[in-house]
């Protein structure tokens, strides 16, 4: 394999094949030196959740080594390249503008001052295959609800034309809205053959978010200054390790509920002991004793506890109806909480989706023909004010739409239906609190925490709410419970609230006891499992970081800061990419913010993002690149020229940029470019010169 003066591979090399990252634990897994029960915590990693909690408990799973045949090279799709791209109607675009492309290899820059629509066309066209734009993503809603052009009063439109490689023809992708709402979209996809689907039907589901070949300044700057596991995030995916890291991830979330299991006892102990010190109670004294004793008695402590004798009973009606109180029990409790949460999911998996736009639809319709049917006199629309709007003919167009869209509707509507009888239940749980319990009593004061979560209407944070304050609420009032009951029939005065205390006490030492000692080979497995996975990490990232080293390089010029590396570290939420620095041949951190400029920013991300673009099974043979060349000095931006025709040469690439140094870069340097001129006039015509 030839290497081109940019640093790109002349041809990108297969992807060698090997086995998946589960194989590849599993020959490892074969050679290490863990225990058995190390073992098999790896295996139940590698295998689900279930097969943890199986772990976690003490089963012993028949669980085997994962399958180790090679898994086959890298595919080689259809490669794709854009031909033409029609707009019209969106953002700065008024009536349509067409850009042309050779559809295959080379590079192709589009000038134009800022507002002239240059970034209108980039985001066209991942607006058309993707049905958004990230660049929306994060901004004021005033300026996402922007998308439709002021200047054009007829549909917006657009339309992608794309070559792949092995077909005659051009596959065509066309979006068009007829709503006010950026979600108001139609998609359509026209084959070579005339056949006509959706963009599901081409199968770039994945690969549009793994392989993006969009990249815009905001994306290029959040790259290296962004949210550190988003690029860890991309980078995973793009490797194929997901699954390697929800391995990683599973197994270090099973350890932490272990730890957590182990030290709950210890956590909850000075809280138990203040309680018993403030009993007068002979028991309480020596439930005391046998805590703070260097080792602990469990079977002592358990008779301690199950001691709770019967005494005579008092008068108070408080405590009689304290005794009888009811409260929800803990199994309903987990039913509601988890009835809540699956309810959240469905909404969220709904939101956003055809249905859940067609339930608002039908929801608004139905509301308009109740309105019309208790007011059939009044023929103008109240919303709009539109003359003669409403009437018969209406009503039954209506109620045709209703019809139509109530298939489209039904998974939406059921998943809000869930979720309404889930509030429902939820709420009937949380009940106020009697008038004659005292409010300023412990449980007086958690019932109505309790009580006002009736108020919530978010499902997550409800169940949060009712599993948190619903253990509270019943642990404090089967407390006050047993201790009314206690103060009625027992003169101690409250032990059988502390003897229940202590109970529960004793089956958490008893379940931390057991933790611990799972926990050990548990941590082993991930120490070693951590080891393993930083190894394959790098071992798939080499290639790439290679690439990115030699681009930067390239882009940094004569500055003496180099890139020494990039590595995958940390996991869960503290996941991130370490970019590797050096100054002078001095290292630096392990993060470039704090030594690098704006333009030398923009130019690491380039090298990171760049080689993206070559990887082994990318059907995108094209790259968008909107404004990279903001703030970079003149010497950087001749660099980037360089580097923008070698990956030409490998793919197509279309460059949009306002600033007139990187065509004069690509002239003064002969080197091979389409340059062509943007121009917008005031009413958003916006066309295109060579």
């Amino acid at each position: 394999m030839t290497t081109s003066q940019a640093g790109f591979p002349a041809e990108p090399s297969k992807q060698r094949s090997g086995s998946s990252p589960a194989g590849a634990l599993g020959e490892r897994l074969a050679r290490s030196p863990l225990g058995p029960a190390a073992r098999q915590w790896v295996l139940a990693a590698v295998h689900s959740e279930d097969a943890l909690a199986a772990c976690a408990r003490g089963e012993q799973v028949d669980l085997r080594l994962p399958d180790t045949e090679p898994v086959p090279p890298a595919r080689h799709p259809r490669r794709c390249y854009l031909s033409r791209v029609r707009v019209q109607g969106f953002r700065g675009i008024g009536r349509a503008a067409t850009l042309e492309f050779p559809p295959g290899p080379g590079l192709t820059v589009i000038v134009g001052r800022n507002g002239s629509g240059k970034s209108s066309f980039a985001e066209a066209v991942e607006a058309a295959l993707t049905g958004r734009n990230l660049r929306w993503d994060g901004m004021p809603a005033a300026w996402r609800d922007g998308w439709r052009n002021l200047h054009f009063d007829d549909v917006t439109e657009i339309t992608v034309e794309l070559r792949r490689t092995g077909e005659e023809g051009a596959t065509r992708v066309t979006r068009l809205w007829t709503g006010d709402s950026v979600r108001s979209a139609r998609g359509e996809v026209v084959l070579p053959t005339g056949e006509v689907g959706s963009l599901a039907s081409l199968g770039w589901g994945e690969d549009l978010a793994r392989y993006r070949p969009f990249l815009s300044y905001d994306e290029l700057g959040r790259t290296v200054t962004g949210r550190s596991a988003e690029l860890y995030d991309t980078l995973t995916t793009l490797l194929g390790l997901s699954e390697l890291t929800e391995i990683e991830r599973r197994l270090a979330k099973a350890c932490d509920r272990l730890a957590k299991t182990a030290q709950r006892p210890a956590r909850d102990l000075p809280y138990l002991l203040d309680q018993l010190r403030a009993s007068a109670d002979p028991r309480a004294r020596t439930a005391v004793e046998l805590l703070t004793a260097p080792s602990l008695d469990l079977d002592r402590l358990a008779a301690v506890a199950a001691d709770n004798g019967p005494a005579d009973p008092a008068q108070q009606v408080v405590l009689r109806r304290l005794r009888r109180m009811a409260v929800p029990e803990r199994s309903l409790i987990t039913d509601v909480v988890s009835e809540l949460r699956g309810a959240a999911m469905e909404i969220a998996m709904t939101a956003g989706t055809k249905g859940d736009r067609a339930r608002g639809v039908i929801e608004l319709l139905r509301q308009a023909l109740d309105h019309h049917e208790r007011h059939p006199a009044e023929t103008d629309c109240p919303a709009c004010g539109a003359h003669n709007a409403l009437g018969p003919a209406w009503a039954s167009r209506a109620r045709a739409e209703i019809t139509r869209l109530e298939p489209v509707a039904a998974s939406t509507a059921a998943a809000h239906q869930r979720a309404e009888a889930a509030r429902d239940q939820a709420r009937f749980l949380m009940a106020p609190p009697p008038s004659w319990l005292p409010p300023d009593s412990e449980l007086g004061r958690i019932w109505a925490d309790w009580a006002a979560g009736a108020e919530i209407t978010d499902l997550t944070e409800l169940a949060e709410h009712i599993e948190t304050v619903g253990r509270r609420l019943r642990s404090a009032a089967i407390a006050a419970r047993r201790a009314a009951t206690e103060r009625l029939a027992d003169p101690t005065d409250g032990w059988a609230g502390l003897a229940e205390q202590l109970g529960a006490w004793l089956e958490d030492a008893r379940e931390a006891l057991t933790a611990h000692r799972r926990l050990e080979p548990a941590r082993q497995a991930l120490d070693w499992l951590s080891s393993v996975a930083r190894e394959m990490r790098a071992e798939r990232l080499d290639p790439l970081a290679a690439q990115a080293e030699q681009v930067w390089a390239r882009l940094r010029q004569e500055r003496h800061i180099d890139l020494a590396a990039l590595r995958l570290v940390g996991r869960g939420a503290q996941r991130r990419v370490a970019v590797d620095v050096s100054v002078e041949g001095a290292d630096g951190p392990d993060s470039a913010p704090g030594l690098l400029s704006q333009g030398e920013f923009q130019a690491l991300a380039l090298s990171i993002c760049l080689p993206r673009t070559l990887v082994p099974g990318n059907p995108f043979g094209f790259l968008l690149l909107d404004d990279p060349v903001q703030a970079m000095d003149t010497e950087t931006v001749e660099g980037l020229a360089a580097v923008l025709a070698e990956v030409g040469r490998h793919r197509q690439l279309v460059v949009f940029t306002h600033d007139t140094r990187l065509p004069d870069a690509l002239h003064r340097l002969g080197l091979p470019a389409a340059i062509r001129t943007i121009q917008r006039d005031a009413m958003s015509n916006v066309w295109v010169a060579d």
